[in-house]
């Protein structure tokens, strides 16, 4: 970005209406000039390979190319542009994967013409910004992992054998204590890991790594 001049935005989104709307709020504000968009995120690397671009405002949940993918191959094949993210959703999930994608910011949708041009003059500066929904979004994750249950090594061992659609009397047996036991074992692995249903308790499980 040079010293002066405006910084160059490229927007994806594969809807028009958005890039439409984008372009009415950064139009007028002389440190920005947009100079290309797209609907489909499949042609921008393409685009981008003619077009000098400074700053990069995708959306992430599009057809063909997630938004995801597409900060990801931005961020290897033009390292000097920046990327800020833009969604309907805050989930912790998505937020840290585009972080690791490379964007220096993601704010929602939703958001205001004053916060997308106090992002995009961050970006411009050099600095990351996400925005306040973001931000407690990951705090939140953050203390979630820092308060990670501790399952008991026969906790995760009767988690195995539920995946495997075990009955109790069949983990009774294989463990050779009472039914009764194991299901005060399913009860306390459901508490600790708060969830309802067996099907939440793998989605926990796999999501962990815990099998």
């Amino acid at each position: 970005m040079e010293p002066g001049k405006p910084s160059r935005i490229f927007i994806v989104d594969d809807h028009q209406m958005v890039i439409d709307g984008i372009n009415l709020m950064i139009e007028g504000i002389p440190e920005f000039e947009v100079i290309g968009d797209s609907t489909k995120p499949l042609s921008v690397i393409e685009l981008l390979q003619t077009t000098d671009t400074d700053i990069l405002i995708t959306d992430i949940g599009m057809p063909d190319m997630s938004g995801v993918e597409l900060s990801r191959e931005v961020s290897n094949k033009f390292p000097h542009i920046k990327i800020l993210a833009l969604s309907m959703f805050g989930d912790s999930q998505i937020i840290a994967e585009m972080i690791d994608a490379g964007v220096s910011g993601y704010i929602l949708k939703n958001s205001g013409k004053k916060e997308l041009i106090e992002a995009l003059t961050k970006i411009a500066e050099g600095q990351n910004y996400f925005g306040q929904d973001i931000t407690l979004q990951l705090m939140k994750s953050f203390k979630r992992n820092q308060e990670e249950v501790k399952l008991t090594d026969r906790e995760v061992e009767i988690i195995r054998m539920i995946e495997m659609d075990m009955t109790t009397r069949d983990i009774a047996d294989k463990l050779f204590i009472s039914e009764r036991t194991v299901e005060t074992h399913r009860k306390n692995i459901l508490h600790k890991t708060n969830t309802q249903t067996v099907v939440g308790l793998l989605k926990y499980a796999y999501d962990r790594k815990i099998i």
